[in-house]
């Protein structure tokens, strides 16, 4: 009796021990953790100086609907071929707080990022109860070269958020079935709900579901099948409206160079392209082209791929024989990548860095059982000395990925070393070149796109504004008329072609070709304000004023069309209507000359000549040679009584080529 009391009290003591020992354990999990988090904040650092690049300009710089914060547009509007509400709902909060301050865009990037590791650690300890695989996975995830393109770019914000709510929804599906508790089930489902309005890749959480019972011992029939009913109905609205989404914009096409077999043998290359990246992120690129015919073949690299990818399955399967974690791994991987596969063609890359962000977590799941695998046989040096190389190359090569997305230029040049065959990168850089005023270069990359791609409407439609505003009129009209024939229902195009069309004096083309952009895009704000500036010119000022009107109604931030408006107010006497636009768009663009001059003008007609002296100052502060300015500025200081100081004015306007400064000296100071 005395023995088994000894015994007892050895079991409690042993168990108190255990307890401890766990409670260790757990603390310096949390450790670690917390120290891969601050690893990844000091790698992503340079991305708090990054800048807007690529489609940032459509989804934020210049979007009306985020600048208005229109909940109406955002929900019912597509943005950019994809029907992501959620995500545009963000981006509009983001414009509230930023305004267009890259820095906070890119916070909260890197902010979710750090989230999205959590998530991924309390994932895989949910799914293995191993936290020590958890922190492998979630290391990986989050130093992954691969993975800057989601993180760096603000435009990826859609992948980073979908990911968020995906996670999250994963999570407490993994605790329904653990606890059969129904209201983690509908948890589980309003995440996955956000998930889709995030980013439609998120449809596919169902089918991980299932591959997740199986994993989990659970059984597969009709009850655990139907409880997943919502789910799919849910998938199958959403993928729909993705659908209609891509093709509204015509991302989705069918890529007429290669046949279907030929479009299995690229899925075949991005899925093994992924794996391949995942241990050696080599030759990483923003853009990822399809690959150029030779002789009526495509490259051999892809045949190889193709050829590869049946081993690596029937291998996979036959694991099947002593552990699943290898079949759950790979089979996780391949349901979150399936839909960006490019069997059915979106956009024109074969692949892209960012798909990559959430299947890579099952490819990284079996690492860390391997790795944990040979922990536990002793082999901790190797462990060790495997995963520091590891860590240090990631970290360095995720270094270097952030600089690359710093400007639109970084990021294009970049492409074009990877790959100097990519007419989207020398379009795109063309337009960077063009935003510096360098002429020749922009000339140049729009000329190698078209010699790349014959068919690239948007190169003829950007090497045209070049020309045009080098006053090549008759060559820009060419390529104008080219962009059209090739995408005849381009609002953006048309716009082009308008303006084109006003400066050579055709009225009536110009007319034309903004009425039908209007008609394409019954908010493009740029085409309003195109024909205003018409309407205006043609002394048509009740036309043009709806149409500045519009314009800013859809863009209350579109200065220019403030002044205009308050322009054709002026000319119509209606003054204090007049001031209130200047003052406008001096609230929004406080250095826009323009502005200050025509309110200064309005202040000199009402003989308030010391305030208009004082525009006509700041309009020449901001436009040294601003020869208007000299001559309101004059001739409101010899009204006021400064006559020498106003025909200094008027001579200086005078220099500077301003014909009726001639005649005002001759009458004013002589």
């Amino acid at each position: 009796m005395k023995n088994k009391k000894v015994g007892k009290q050895n079991k409690n003591t042993s168990n108190k021990k255990n307890a401890i020992y766990n409670s260790n354990i757990q603390s310096k999990h949390y450790f670690f953790l917390f120290a891969i988090l601050l690893l990844t904040f000091v790698i992503y650092r340079p991305i708090l100086l990054n800048g807007f690049v690529w489609d940032d300009g459509p989804y934020v710089q210049n979007n009306p609907n985020v600048q208005l914060f229109h909940l109406k547009n955002i929900f019912f509007n597509y943005e950019m071929g994809n029907y992501h509400p959620l995500t545009m709902l963000v981006f509009a909060t983001e414009y509230c707080l930023f305004g267009l301050n890259e820095t906070g865009f890119h916070a909260v990037n890197l902010i979710l990022h750090l989230f999205n590791i959590i998530l991924v650690f309390y994932t895989i300890f949910r799914l293995c109860g191993n936290p020590g695989i958890a922190l492998f996975v979630s290391l990986f995830f989050a130093i992954h070269p691969l993975h800057v393109e989601s993180v760096a770019w603000v435009s990826a914000l859609k992948d980073l958020l979908y990911t968020f709510f995906f996670l999250g929804s994963y999570i407490y599906y993994l605790k329904y079935i653990q606890s059969a508790k129904n209201k983690f089930y509908v948890i589980s489902l309003l995440l996955f709900l956000a998930s889709t309005l995030s980013k439609a890749m998120a449809v596919c959480l169902p089918v991980l579901f299932i591959l997740t019972d199986y994993f989990k011992g659970r059984r597969i029939n009709v009850k655990t099948l139907l409880e997943k009913l919502p789910f799919f109905l849910l998938s199958f609205i959403i993928g729909i409206i993705a659908i209609f989404a891509q093709k509204s914009s015509g991302s989705i096409r069918e890529i007429t160079n290669f046949t279907f077999f030929e479009q299995i043998i690229f899925a075949s290359y991005g899925f093994m392209s992924y794996i391949f990246k995942s241990f050696v992120p080599i030759n990483l690129s923003a853009y990822y082209p399809y690959p150029i015919k030779s002789g009526g073949s495509i490259p051999l690299l892809y045949i190889i791929y193709f050829l590869i990818f049946p081993f690596l399955i029937a291998s996979v399967l036959y694991t099947y024989r002593f552990t699943k974690k290898i079949i759950f791994g790979i089979g996780f991987y391949a349901i979150t990548v399936f839909l960006v596969l490019q069997l059915l063609p979106v956009g024109g890359t074969i692949m892209a860095d960012r798909y990559s962000y959430i299947p890579l977590i099952g490819v990284f799941y079996i690492a860390g059982e391997g790795i944990y695998t040979w922990w536990e046989k002793k082999f901790r040096f190797a462990v060790i000395s495997l995963t520091s190389i590891f860590i240090i190359f990631f970290s360095i090569k995720t270094y270097e990925r952030c600089g690359v997305w710093k400007n639109g230029m970084t990021l294009w040049n970049d492409v074009i070393i990877k790959n100097q065959n990519t007419p989207v990168a020398y379009n795109n850089r063309g337009i960077e070149f063009g935003k510096q005023n360098k002429y020749k270069e922009a000339l140049n990359d729009f000329n190698k796109a078209v010699e790349l791609l014959p068919e690239y409407a948007n190169a003829y439609n950007n090497r045209g504004h070049l020309l045009m505003d080098g006053k090549q009129f008759e060559l820009a009209k060419e390529d104008f008329n080219k962009a059209v024939e090739l995408q005849p229902n381009d609002p953006e195009i048309l716009l082009n072609r308008g303006n084109l069309f006003q400066n050579m004096g055709k009225i009536k083309e110009a007319l034309n070709d903004y009425t039908s952009a209007i008609r394409l895009n019954p908010d493009f704000a740029q085409a309003y304000y195109s024909r205003g500036l018409l309407m205006m010119h043609d002394k048509k000022n009740n036309l043009a004023y709806n149409d500045f009107s519009k314009s800013i109604k859809i863009s209350p931030s579109f200065t220019e069309a403030y002044v205009n408006r308050g322009n054709v107010l002026q000319e119509e006497n209606r003054y204090e209507e007049a001031i209130f636009d200047y003052n406008k768009a001096i609230e929004l663009e406080p250095g826009n000359p323009k502005a200050y001059y025509n309110r200064g003008n309005i202040f000199a007609m009402q003989k308030k000549y010391s305030v208009a002296i004082a525009d006509f100052s700041t309009a020449i502060k901001f436009k040294s040679d601003y020869a208007f300015a000299y001559f309101g500025r004059g001739i409101a200081e010899i009204n006021f009584g400064k006559k020498e100081i106003g025909c200094s004015d008027l001579q200086y306007a005078s220099n500077l080529g301003f014909g009726p400064a001639n005649e005002a000296i001759s009458k004013l100071c002589r």
